[in-house]
């Protein structure tokens, strides 16, 4: 299970290290070397496993029998937007252009781990998307404590 929160850089190429928690995360005999990412659903990248990638695109994404045009848009947007990502020898992943450009991804990231998938924000933007101690309270309290 992927969880926590890291704060690495991405060089001037593009490069990001996936932290090492987040690579190991199912065990040593399942460290990642590859990660399926695309858009994520506000401005940040998300990031599967392989098998979690297609549970999500099978189970979430195709899992209405509408052929509308809006559930055409939205395959065609995720899986259309999604690539491969080979982690290099230093854990690192190449972030594809339109991705980052996306996400308005700099240099400085953070990088959580939510359950069965990774989000890649640009530091600064996420910064303004984490909840202020009055939604936490709100939140506390629907969860009863």
């Amino acid at each position: 299970m992927f969880m926590g929160e890291y704060h690495p850089t991405v060089d001037e190429k593009g490069r990001m290290a996936i932290p090492s928690k987040l690579r190991k995360a199912f065990g040593e005999d399942a460290i990642i070397n590859k990660l399926i990412v695309t858009y994520g659903f506000d401005r940040y990248i998300m990031a599967y496993r392989e098998e979690d990638w297609q549970d999500f695109v099978k189970n979430r994404l195709l899992r209405s029998n509408d052929s509308s045009s809006h559930i055409a848009m939205i395959v065609r947007y995720f899986v259309g937007g999604a690539l491969d990502c080979e982690l290099d020898k230093q854990g690192r992943i190449l972030i594809p252009p339109h991705l980052k450009e996306h996400a308005g991804i700099k240099r400085d990231v953070t990088v959580l781990g939510l359950y069965n998938r990774i989000e890649i924000w640009d530091t600064e933007t996420y910064n303004k998307y984490k909840p202020d101690a009055e939604k936490l309270t709100a939140f506390a309290r629907d969860l009863g404590f």
